[in-house]
């Protein structure tokens, strides 16, 4: 009993001991890491950069733990964020642009949980199909222009305040917080997750419960897409080809299990914060841009032979 509370805490809390000692290690080993250049540079990235990161990391959470990965989440935003940029050249209202991006971001959503649920296709193959799908109605409504005119209220309503983003992650991390953990629609995401059979025995239906998470999937990026159009300053279609690989990447880093039923806000934030630590220390160390794939590779690998061995060890 001893050993296995042991290892579920060393499992739960490695992670940010990780997240620790790379900091420390840049630190030591990054002669202008100390620098109030670099401060700033690292400041604005925490602000601007971790936020929209984490919500990446969180939607793609709450898909792996379902045992699904969403492969449409870059064609999502990019989708949302050409919405955003015809609401706002059209009424200049951010109100308006803001609304019609939670709805475009829910009915992707739908769309995913519907394709899931009741045509029956594989998470992988539905957001496949779906990131194709959204992509094509994003490049039909923008062909290969882009959407500057967003009024003159929009971008100063998130970039007055250096942590207006970190103040929307913060807040989005804590309601999903208070799902995962207060819930019972939160216990009925993992226990789909865990052993779908088994939860359909026990009452739960299953569909409704991933219907209405894949929904606030497309919720979360519906928000990270309002942000990520604030923070560039434009909308077009082509943005997104590399979300994907970094969600998935934040999210096994941080713990979460592709076997399912195993993730959270926790893993999610600390994933993202550490893939974010990672990439910053190793532009400041010089490392060249193609081993930097090579060193997160072998991070997500490590993560996720370390979350099964752990699992292992618990039973």
């Amino acid at each position: 009993m001893l050993n296995k509370t042991i290892h579920r805490h060393l499992n739960k809390y490695s992670r940010l001991l990780l997240l620790i000692a790379l900091f420390i290690f840049f630190s030591i080993f990054t002669d202008s890491f100390w620098s109030p250049t670099n401060w700033s540079n690292f400041a604005n990235i925490m602000f601007q950069q971790a936020p929209f990161t984490v919500l990446l990391s969180l939607s793609m959470t709450i898909s792996i733990i379902l045992k699904g990965f969403d492969l449409s989440m870059g064609a999502d935003i990019a989708l949302v964020s050409c919405i955003v940029g015809f609401v706002l050249r059209a009424s200049h209202s951010p109100l308006l642009a803001i609304l019609a991006a939670l709805g475009m971001g829910a009915l992707i959503g739908m769309g995913n949980g519907l394709l899931i649920t009741k045509v029956g296709i594989q998470p992988f193959i539905a957001t496949y199909s779906m990131n194709w799908i959204i992509r094509g109605i994003a490049l039909v409504l923008l062909g290969g222009s882009q959407i500057y005119d967003f009024g003159p209220t929009f971008r100063p309503l998130f970039l007055n305040s250096p942590y207006t983003f970190l103040f929307i992650a913060a807040v989005i991390c804590a309601i999903f917080s208070l799902i995962f953990s207060k819930t019972i629609f939160g216990k009925y995401i993992y226990a789909v997750g865990t052993n779908m059979g088994a939860a359909e025995l026990s009452g739960i239906n299953p569909n409704f419960v991933q219907f209405v998470a894949w929904t606030l999937c497309g919720v979360i990026l519906s928000v990270d897409a309002v942000m990520y159009t604030a923070n560039l300053g434009v909308a077009e279609p082509v943005i997104g080809d590399s979300f994907v690989m970094t969600a998935i990447a934040a999210s096994l880093i941080g713990g979460t299990s592709v076997s399912g039923g195993v993730g959270g806000v926790y893993n999610a934030v600390v994933g993202a914060l550490i893939l974010v630590v990672l990439t910053n220390g190793m532009i400041h160390l010089g490392v060249p841009s193609a081993w930097q794939q090579v060193v997160v590779g072998f991070v997500i690998v490590l993560s996720v032979f370390f979350e099964h061995l752990m699992n292992r060890k618990e039973d």
